[in-house]
């Protein structure tokens, strides 16, 4: 079936039971249309690429809400026009980032930038810490926040010791990559050495 034809109503049924085979028979069919799209605003394959994957991952994630008889065309074309304008938003914003930041840095002694950039940071943390699974978010919160120890997060979350570990050696992997993308160093002085 050629990538213009309309999918089979019968695929998007078997779709949304979960069949794996009928997702990569929609995928195949579908990509190549997508990719292009996507390309085509942002003139970047790596990136693309990256989107077209978080497109498709939508599609399965969502795939229960699909309703048979629309074409799937739109839902694709929405999601991945959705991704691609947060890709663009995301980059202003970084770049943004980075340019107020060698601009702080030119003049480290004007007290209103310095607040500037420790606001820029404390809502670069506040979004970092958003990322984070909703168990991991609370138990990054109570330990690094709160000063909790393990032991009394457990207690308050009714989890083994090992748990709140584990939730918090994963969080931290999360930041550190985050903060890491945005190259930002202070991040690792105040919460991993806190």
């Amino acid at each position: 079936m050629a990538s213009h034809e309309p999918i089979d109503p019968y695929l998007i049924a078997q779709l949304k039971l979960g069949s794996e085979a009928a997702f990569r028979k929609i995928y195949q069919q579908l990509h190549l249309k997508v990719y292009r799209f996507i390309f085509a605003l942002l003139k970047d394959s790596c990136q693309s690429e990256e989107i077209l994957q978080e497109t498709f991952v939508s599609l399965w994630v969502n795939r229960q809400h699909l309703k048979g008889e629309l074409p799937l065309y739109p839902y694709l074309y929405l999601t991945a026009r959705r991704l691609t304008i947060d890709a663009f938003r995301k980059a202003s914003s970084e770049q943004h980032f980075k340019e107020r930041l060698q601009f702080l840095q030119l003049d480290s002694t004007n007290e209103t930038e310095e607040q500037i950039l420790m606001s820029d940071l404390q809502n670069l943390t506040k979004e970092a810490i958003n990322i984070l699974p909703p168990q991991q978010r609370i138990i990054f919160q109570l330990s690094r926040i709160e000063n909790l120890s393990y032991d009394e997060i457990a207690l308050q979350l009714n989890i083994s010791r090992n748990t709140v570990r584990n939730h918090l050696v994963s969080a931290l992997k999360t930041l550190r990559a985050h903060f890491v993308k945005h190259d930002i160093i202070l991040f690792f002085i105040f919460f991993l050495l806190h």
